[in-house]
């Protein structure tokens, strides 16, 4: 009795010495405790991660009726088949605009200024007039709408681009074959090549449209200013591209690294038109294949638009087929410091070179801000209080408190120089490729000075403020900007740097970058996060769970990136299982 008090004191002691709350609970198990989900639980959720929905009461009375020892296999063929069913497509669509946050394609004073479709406006005869709906250009005659009311105007039928399968009259020479015509000074006028009215571009007055009017467009400029309107609003489809792109991926099981280093995209009509008069404009010859009719190829598309002309489809295509100045190859490199010969392109990748993406960030370091966050889940914030840097000297990359987060950016920036805006009118200057195709840049295009020309509304006081030689951003010396204006463009990460812990291979453009995320590895434990969160519910912390992260990476990359095989992976998780 007396040895049974002495251990009860001692113990009491060695509790109040230490931690007394710790005495009265039980030892701590490393096992995890077996409270997985039931069955139907299970369904309920991989339903709702795939499809956004609960599944109906069926499926529930189904696997139940299944013997308990079959039910895993009944779990993974459900899991099969709605990954293969439309609604995880369109799943993936909403997927894509939460990860790809790309803002709104409204850029510009006025909704559709700034960004028009570069085409010329083909308007409508109302249903009163002598020719019903058939479609005329403004530059026939002094009143364009009078074309409506001529007795006996010149007309063509013709199978539009924006409408396969159909045909549309229209009136006047926008339906002939004309493809030049002669300005007042006598000399030749591309008729391939529009030009900026006030919000509205036109081609030149008696220019035909083009085979099957691809230089012409039944909408004014980009339309409204919103992108609401998925079928009447061709503003919304640069928006819909990066969202498309990553369900097309998931749908088709490709890797999802071909967001930043793909040389392909999917698009509607609306949009691929728009990628093949940016080559036009940029200086490309046409387009000589059917790129809008979707029944003389084979190439994959959504599952929402099985039909094979449907004009509304997302269909892939390579970038170079529709626009040659956003080349296919993945090696090009170049380096406008030793020539003063233009590049051939720019290297097509993914996301990165889309025009939704670039111009709805209108700038290189914003650019290269929100391409961290998307696809490296960097994250910019104030330095703390107390922190100290160098006396800012002209370049916010190597002084200053800007430093924090500029040391980051500038060298991701330099990806970036090669879209801007400009060329076209006054009115309408639409986005370009500097140093590309028949935009080159001369000292006036840098000197700041405005107007420099009759000829051009270039960015160049922008460039001027921004592109400072012997800047981290700009690593071009004084002496080499004078000898050639377009070193100033330098778009390839020198040897001598670093981001996240990686150097580029020399790659020029977006292209170098999406390979610099693919080689630091932040891609993919990027790509983890975003989907561990989406599928199972909650965000990895990587500062206390950065060796789970780690094996649920080296996972995803033993899949090929691809998303349906990691998805079924997580969801074979205890955490997935458990409900966690």
């Amino acid at each position: 009795m007396f040895a049974a008090r002495l251990g009860l004191i001692s113990a009491l002691f060695a509790c109040s010495a230490f931690a007394q709350d710790q005495c009265q609970k039980p030892p701590v198990s490393t096992d995890p405790p077996k409270d997985l989900l039931s069955d139907t639980r299970i369904l309920r959720r991989v339903s709702l991660a795939l499809t956004g929905i609960t599944p109906p009461v069926s499926k529930y009375e189904a696997l139940v009726a299944v013997p308990a020892a079959g039910r895993a296999a009944a779990l993974d063929a459900e899991i099969d088949a709605l990954l293969a069913s439309p609604a995880f497509y369109e799943q993936m669509v909403r997927f894509g605009h939460d990860w790809i946050a790309v803002p709104a394609y409204t850029k510009g004073a006025q909704g559709d200024a700034y960004q028009g479709d570069m085409s010329g406006h083909l308007f409508r005869c109302g249903g009163a007039t002598a020719h019903p709906g058939a479609f005329y250009s403004v530059g026939e005659n002094a009143s364009p709408g009078a074309q409506c009311e001529l007795p006996a105007p010149e007309m063509n039928m013709v199978e539009p681009w924006w409408a396969p399968g159909t045909m549309v009259t229209v009136l006047g020479k926008a339906g002939s074959a004309v493809t030049t015509v002669m300005d007042t000074m006598g000399r030749a006028v591309d008729c391939g090549v529009a030009n900026g009215g006030y919000y509205d571009p036109s081609i030149p007055g008696g220019c035909g449209c083009g085979p099957n009017l691809v230089w012409c467009s039944p909408l004014s400029g980009l339309g409204a200013g919103s992108n609401h309107d998925l079928f009447n609003s061709q503003r919304r489809h640069p928006f819909e591209e990066p969202a498309r792109l990553l369900a097309h991926l998931a749908w088709h099981d490709r890797p999802l690294s071909d967001l930043i280093v793909g040389n392909y995209s999917v698009g509607t009509n609306w949009l691929r038109a728009l990628y093949v008069r940016q080559g036009r404009q940029q200086g490309a010859t046409d387009v000589t294949t059917t790129w809008w009719k979707g029944s003389t190829d084979a190439s994959p598309r959504d599952p929402i638009h099985p039909t094979p002309d449907d004009p509304q489809a997302w269909r892939e295509f390579t970038v170079a087929a529709l626009n040659p100045y956003l080349l296919a190859s993945r090696d090009y490199k170049f380096d406008p410091r030793t020539t003063t010969a233009a590049p051939e392109g720019l290297p097509a990748a993914g996301v990165l070179t889309m025009m939704g993406s670039l111009s709805a960030f209108p700038r290189e370091r914003v650019r290269a801000a929100r391409f961290l966050e998307m696809f490296a889940c960097s994250s910019f914030s104030p330095p703390p209080a107390t922190a100290m840097f160098p006396p800012y000297t002209g370049d916010p990359a190597t002084g200053g408190t800007c430093l924090h987060c500029h040391r980051a950016l500038d060298p991701a920036a330099i990806f970036f120089k090669r879209w801007d805006f400009g060329a076209g009118s006054y009115y309408v200057p639409w986005p370009f490729m500097p140093g590309i195709g028949r935009f080159r840049i001369t000292p006036a295009w840098v000197s700041g000075q405005y107007p420099h020309s009759a000829a051009d509304n270039s960015p160049g006081f922008r460039w001027k403020n921004a592109f400072v030689p012997g800047t981290v951003m700009t690593p071009t010396t004084p002496a080499e900007a004078m000898t050639n204006a377009e070193a100033l463009l330098l778009d390839t990460m020198p040897p001598s740097y670093s981001l996240l812990g990686a150097t580029s291979d020399g790659t020029m453009g977006p292209l170098g970058f999406g390979k610099l995320l693919m080689s630091s590895g932040a891609f993919d434990q990027c790509a983890v996060r975003k989907m561990y969160s989406r599928f199972v519910g909650r965000e990895l912390d990587p500062a206390v769970e950065g060796a789970y992260l780690d094996t649920l990476t080296r996972e995803f990359v033993a899949r090929d990136r691809k998303l349906k095989p990691f998805v079924k992976y997580l969801f074979t998780q205890p955490e997935f299982r458990r409900g966690l």
